[in-house]
């Protein structure tokens, strides 16, 4: 597990401290343990996507972009209309 160097403290629903609460009393681990579980995903996935953004922009910029024809085969390849 990470070293944890910081606290970050923040407010959330009432109803969704109880849920936290309760999977962490089911599941035999610390809130803290589910919550930075969930940061690292959650950023993993943002950080991805917005890298993939970037990349497809750059793609375009330079101009390589599917033509039509090549449009047309992939959908009908995965039979999307």
């Amino acid at each position: 597990m990470t070293t944890l160097t910081n606290t970050l403290a923040f407010r959330v629903p009432i109803e969704t401290k109880k849920k936290i609460e309760k999977l962490a009393k089911i599941s035999h681990r610390k809130k803290s343990e589910i919550l930075l579980s969930w940061i690292d995903e959650k950023l993993e996935l943002e950080s991805w996507q917005i890298e993939e953004t970037y990349k497809a922009i750059a793609l375009a910029d330079a101009g390589e972009m599917a033509t039509d024809e090549e449009k047309k085969l992939t959908k009908a390849k995965w039979k999307v209309r």
